[in-house]
């Protein structure tokens, strides 16, 4: 026991506290010695559980993903089905900032995260593409998702908003007309919701008219 608490936990309450911890405070306040201390246990209970501060954060990817639920519906148009993959994951990572964190530093390649992507394949590959393409696709995909959450994450943007006026208010209108002349709208757009639904819905644009010039179309 430690602190009158009982020892007595499992991995996966360790993985979500440490998840609670990167999310609150940030990936570099994660240490084993600030998780057990988190936990009420000692530092061995942790080590009885997990190896290492490497799969420590191994097994923080596997249930910070398992909070995005099911990620491909089987039925619908495929507009819809990449639609509700890109906005169900962009939910997921504003909830869990931690998986942004932890991507920026090393790629995530656990299978629990993989799933993101076999779903994306899926949606694509359905809709026409072929799998070399739905790659390419795809990835367009995961960088403008883990881009929007990362540059301008929900909890920020207003604030980002706001630096963005003041900085663009203080420019020469001689040397910056245009952003000056449109600083009101230049600020909107540099993060919230409504600019990821834009963005996605541009490159659902784009991919339906690729899919109109390949071979065979797909169904459109």
């Amino acid at each position: 026991m430690a602190g009158g608490r009982p020892s007595r936990i499992t991995r996966e309450q360790i993985a979500r506290t440490a998840l609670a911890i990167i999310d609150r405070d940030g990936l570099d306040t994660l240490s084993m010695r600030v998780l057990a201390d988190e936990l009420g246990v000692g530092k061995m209970t942790l080590y009885g559980h997990v190896r290492d501060k490497e799969e420590l954060l191994a097994a923080v990817v596997d249930v910070a993903v398992e909070d995005a639920g099911p990620l491909n519906p089987a039925s619908g148009a495929w507009q819809d089905r990449f639609r509700a993959l890109a906005e169900n994951a962009y939910e997921n990572l504003n909830r869990h900032p931690a998986l942004v964190q932890l991507r920026l530093r090393a790629p995530v390649v656990r299978p629990e995260a993989l799933r993101f992507g076999e779903a994306g394949m899926a949606i694509l590959e359905d809709a026409g593409f072929e799998p070399a393409e739905a790659a390419r696709a795809f990835r367009l995909l995961f960088t403008f998702t883990f881009g929007c959450a990362g540059l301008s994450p929900e909890s920020d943007f207003e604030r980002a908003r706001r630096a963005t006026a003041v900085a663009v208010a203080g420019l020469p209108p001689d040397e910056y007309p245009r952003l000056t002349s449109a600083s009101a709208e230049f600020a909107h757009a540099v993060g919230g919701r409504e600019q990821f639904d834009y963005g996605l819905e541009r490159i659902i644009d784009g991919l339906e008219s690729r899919l109109r010039t390949v071979d065979g179309g797909g169904p459109g």
